[in-house]
């Protein structure tokens, strides 16, 4: 009996441990401290993701400024949107005069690339930086 109750034990501790070991991460997303620092200097970063009125894959050239102005080029189209750019807390948000506006956090994926976690129902994307 005493064994039995030592195997059921041991079991039922694996059994949590191993609930806590599969757990999914949650990203880690860059700080109000670390959004200023990457955009203190302005930045050109090539877009990938998705747009509002479709979900294929479209890649975009935007630049911010250090004023706040960004400029966005996209790569399908040869319009260029003027608009600006803001750190709120640790989401970096973006308005655009025909585009509207949206808010995202970043989580760092590599050396020069992030991922954009959208906050406003928006699609995910990635930025790769350029310069």
């Amino acid at each position: 009996m005493k064994r039995y109750l030592t195997t059921l034990l041991t079991v039922a501790m694996l059994g949590c441990a191993g609930h806590v070991w599969a757990q999914k991460p949650q990203p880690t997303v860059l700080t109000s401290e670390q959004l200023k620092a990457l955009l203190s200097k302005g930045l050109t970063v090539r877009i990938t993701g998705a747009d509002r009125a479709n979900t294929a894959a479209r890649t975009s050239t935007a630049v911010y400024q250090q004023d706040g102005t960004a400029r966005l080029n996209d790569g399908s189209n040869t319009t260029t949107q003027i608009g600006s750019w803001r750190i709120d807390g640790n989401k970096f948000c973006t308005k655009y005069t025909s585009l509207g506006s949206g808010c995202y956090t970043l989580q760092k994926t590599g050396d020069k690339t992030y991922k954009l976690l959208p906050l406003d129902g928006l699609l995910e994307g990635t930025w790769e930086v350029v310069k």
